[in-house]
């Protein structure tokens, strides 16, 4: 029956894309969303992260508390695997975004459609999803089954609409199967199969307040039409009369709520006319901001919770103001949240008209000591996913299967261009460092390691340097190349050559290596930076590169961006597995096609400086301003994310192609950011920039984790040197 369900829901889902598409262009809730919210976003961050779904503010208060003990958690890890991972967050309500805080990057949640789905599981690829309370989507649901991504739910609540769902056994299990539930209490815990740790909502440090009154004051939270009536009936009631704050559940209802105040011979001000202080003379604020409610319970004398009035609502969560320690009123209706509210002794009202009785009491009442920020059910909560912390990173999605049927034409291609045969050059040592795809592996860095342990010479073609044929040994990025020029201003000896035999001939004639920390060579050395797809020269060690993350590089061109086969790591004498840890595993993917003897080398990046107008300073020198980083290289989420790790306040990013040649206009557009914003980019970004501009450039170098000592072994046994 579920199946059969949900392909009826799958099928209507794509015969609907079309109005579905106008409508999230049309629509002005969804409009300059779109792209987001049909999973093509931007996503700055890696593969293997942490996805939290919090649909509007409420749930956003869970996530805001997980967060830093998922870090938390995530750091004492034994293996550190999980130390670098980040977390992305997607919420659902235009609302909820801007008061997102804690995660690496907030973007608004795919639509439940398949296109959607794929979309975004492509790009992200996270290794876990964490729902907050209830976000059960039935294609979402089955896209992360098929990719073996874990999921769970947490702070689990069952709401009227959820409720419903049980009345359908065999539904409700085909969509929850294989979820982790983690509840607030036992009565939900039993009901779903899972564990309860107590509610979470409370748990998040609140911001400093942000208003302030002069006398006791009743703060209103989540009200629902009716209760603005009855509250405002009963605090005039009070003597000495309190001061109401009102913070309708629905933005939507701020002017029809104004309007009522403003009837009936008040004196009200809306939250967003005022200052930091209410005047004296004030008897309602109508607090018509979103994010600053939470804040304000510490400095109420007491609370109100709606939608305890309405036994379709059930009652919202108590467990901000119980956090601050203010005493909560509420209405005869609290089925919704009954784990939040079991820890509660709050100030009941049976009806609308014994309200002012329950609020007079609550103000009576002795302050309480807010709980502190512990978070007691957010550690338990973390503890309680420990499995989905050591799930592994799905596999790559092809992102154009349709074209799959033409990928054994590619194949056929790349296998008769091979056939041709190699030939020696005489008069030196070749050794290649090459990669399966053509870009984002770090095969240039390996190059670069590789010259420092053999003072040898790095042979490129120079991708995106002008036209020519000739041989280059030096010049600016349009001459031989912003890879080769950002290596060149280190220092390492470089040759530019499209023809790569006349390449390999220039760097024996420059001599074996005499620089500082070798001896001379008996022969010399040539580099060959992506040479594994160079059959025509023979090579005496093959390195092969391969970024831990992308290992498959998303299937064989057309249908994916792999040039190679997987078939020709058969050729590699080396497997350099680049940010990868000590621990990571050769991925499976590349296991079958692998040499027995093949030496595996694990590698990651640091962060060893900046580049300033030509000199290297140290990272404490970056000046304590906001940062606008661009960068134009083919994976940028490695680079926002090494920026992160730098626990820099990333403020704005922008995002060029790879080996992009930047333009006048593509500067001045950084203008606008320089007086407010230091602006950062990557080392190879700043080789086509002019020397002088006032862009901070981040140098990275390789740091080896494994495999260091059996590869130096081997090359400088090759390369008959000896250390100096």
């Amino acid at each position: 029956m579920f199946r059969l369900l949900v392909a009826l829901y799958r099928t209507l889902l794509w015969l609907g894309t079309p109005i579905l598409a106008v409508v999230a262009i049309a629509h002005p809730r969804l409009r300059g969303t779109a792209r987001e919210r049909w999973g093509f976003a931007r996503l700055e961050l890696e593969p293997g992260g942490v996805w939290i779904h919090a649909a509007s503010l409420g749930e956003g208060r869970v996530a805001a508390a997980l967060i830093p003990r998922i870090r938390e958690h995530i750091a004492g890890t034994a293996d550190g695997l999980a130390a670098h991972v980040e977390v992305l967050r997607t919420c659902t309500s235009a609302t909820a975004r801007p008061q997102a805080v804690g995660a690496d990057q907030t973007l608004y949640a795919p639509f439940d459609h398949p296109l959607a789905v794929r979309a975004f599981l492509d790009r992200a690829r996270p290794r876990c999803l964490i729902l907050v309370e209830a976000e059960l989507w039935p294609i979402l649901l089955e896209a992360c089954r098929a990719r073996d991504i874990p999921v769970a739910v947490v702070n689990a609540r069952l709401g009227p609409k959820q409720r419903r769902w049980l009345r359908f056994p065999a539904i409700w299990a085909g969509l929850t199967r294989e979820i982790c539930w983690v509840a607030p209490d036992q009565a939900t815990a039993r009901l779903i199969g899972g564990v309860a740790v107590g509610d979470v909502k409370g748990e998040a440090e609140a911001s400093a307040p942000s208003l302030t009154w002069s006398r006791p004051a009743v703060l209103a939270g989540s009200t629902h039409a009716g209760e603005e009536a009855a509250l405002i009936e009963a605090v005039l009631e009070l003597d000495p009369r309190p001061l109401l704050v009102l913070a309708p559940r629905d933005p939507r209802r701020f002017d029809a709520v104004w309007s009522l105040l403003t009837a009936g011979g008040l004196v009200v001000r809306r939250r967003t006319r005022i200052g930091t202080v209410v005047e004296p003379e004030v008897d309602v604020v109508l607090l018509d901001t979103i994010g600053e409610l939470s804040s304000l319970y510490r400095s109420a004398s007491a609370a109100f919770v709606g939608g305890t009035f309405s036994p379709e609502v059930g009652g919202h969560s108590p467990a901000e103001p119980a956090a601050a320690g203010c005493p909560v009123v509420h209405g005869p209706h609290i089925h919704a949240n009954p784990g939040a509210w079991a820890t509660v002794a709050g100030f009941p009202a049976r009806n609308l008209e014994a309200l002012g009785s329950a609020l007079e009491a609550a103000l009576a009442s002795p302050t309480r000591s807010a709980t502190g920020s512990s978070a007691p059910a957010a550690r338990a909560t973390v503890r309680a996913l420990g499995e989905l912390w050591e799930a592994e990173t799905p596999a790559e999605g092809v992102p154009r299967p349709w074209l799959s049927p033409l990928t054994p034409l590619w194949a056929l291609g790349v296998w008769t261009r091979s056939l041709g045969g190699a030939t020696r050059v005489p008069g030196g040592v070749v050794i290649s460092v090459g990669a399966l795809s053509a870009g984002g592996t770090g095969k240039t860095p390996v190059a670069a390691w590789v010259v420092g342990v053999t003072g040898g010479t790095i042979v490129s073609r120079g991708y995106g340097r002008d036209k020519g044929d000739d041989v280059r040994s030096g010049g600016e990025a349009n001459r031989i190349g912003d890879e080769l020029t950002m290596l060149a201003r280190r220092g390492v000896p470089v040759i530019s050559s499209p023809d790569r035999v006349a390449g390999v001939r220039a760097a024996f004639q420059a001599g074996g290596p005499d620089r500082a920390g070798h001896s001379p060579a008996r022969t010399p050395i040539a580099v060959l930076d992506d040479g594994l797809q160079v059959a025509g020269i023979a090579r005496d060690l093959d390195i092969v590169a391969v970024d831990a993350r992308y290992p498959g590089s998303d299937g064989l061109i057309p249908a994916g961006t792999r040039r190679l086969p997987l078939s020709w790591l058969g050729r590699a004498d080396v497997l350099w597995l680049n940010h990868a840890t000590a621990e990571t595993p050769v991925p499976r993917l590349l296991r079958p096609h692998l040499r027995d003897d093949a030496i595996i080398v694990r590698a990651s990046y640091r962060s060893a400086g900046w580049l300033f107008r030509g000199s290297l300073l140290p990272l404490n020198a970056l000046p304590r301003r906001p940062v606008a980083a661009f960068a134009g290289i083919a994976r940028p989420e490695g680079f926002f994310r090494q920026l992160r790790r730098l626990g820099l306040p990333l403020d704005r990013t922008w995002v060029f192609p790879d080996h992009h040649r930047y333009a006048y206009v593509d500067l001045q557009s950084l203008e606008a950011w320089r007086d407010t914003h230091v602006i950062v980019t990557t080392e190879k970004d700043a080789a086509r920039l002019p020397p002088d501009e006032s862009i901070w450039a981040l140098r990275i170098e390789i740091e080896v984790h494994t495999g260091e000592g059996e590869l130096r072994a081997r090359l400088l046994g090759l390369t008959s040197l000896e250390p100096a």
